[in-house]
Formats: C-alpha cells, structure tokens, sequence
C-alpha cells in the first residue's frame, strides 16, 4: 500500500519540480513516519489528514496572529502522530 501523495490543492504535499520538498530534515522524516504507519495500516490516509488538519487548527487558534505558522514551532505532524 502506497500513501495517496499524488493530490492537488493545499492538501498536497510541498513539492517543487514534482519531487517532496521540506524546509528542515525533521519535516521530510516526520512526514516518513506518517507514510511508513500508514502502509503499516496503523491508520487512514484521510484520519492522518483529518488528525493534522486538527492539530493546525489548534494552533492557530492559540497563536499570537503575529507570528507566522512554521512547522518548527508547532511539530503539529509529531503531534498528529502522536494518538498512534
């Protein structure tokens, strides 16, 4: 089973050139663990999705709106990880 990476729109994963791209190597490995749980069949495609999306709207919803959204201060893909 392969993840479903191959998706449009803002759901997509950062690309550039077609190839994934990170802005740190803790993003590229997180978002490995995400892939590699679930070809493990620890969870859904669309429950890791709908787990991040979660985790993201809880952090905006507690940030200083001054503050730009960075993965580096909300590990918001750990934390969706982490209820598996």
């Amino acid at each position: 089973m392969s993840a479903p990476l191959d998706i449009d729109g803002t759901a997509a994963p950062p690309r550039a050139n077609g190839e994934l791209v990170f802005s740190e190597p803790w993003e590229s490995r997180a978002f490995g663990m995400a892939v590699a749980l679930y070809e493990a069949s620890a969870f859904t495609w669309p429950q890791f999705q709908s787990a991040l999306i979660a985790r993201i709207a809880a952090w905006e919803n507690a940030l200083d709106q001054d503050r730009p959204w960075s993965y580096q201060d909300s590990f918001v893909v750990h934390r969706a990880l982490a209820r598996w």
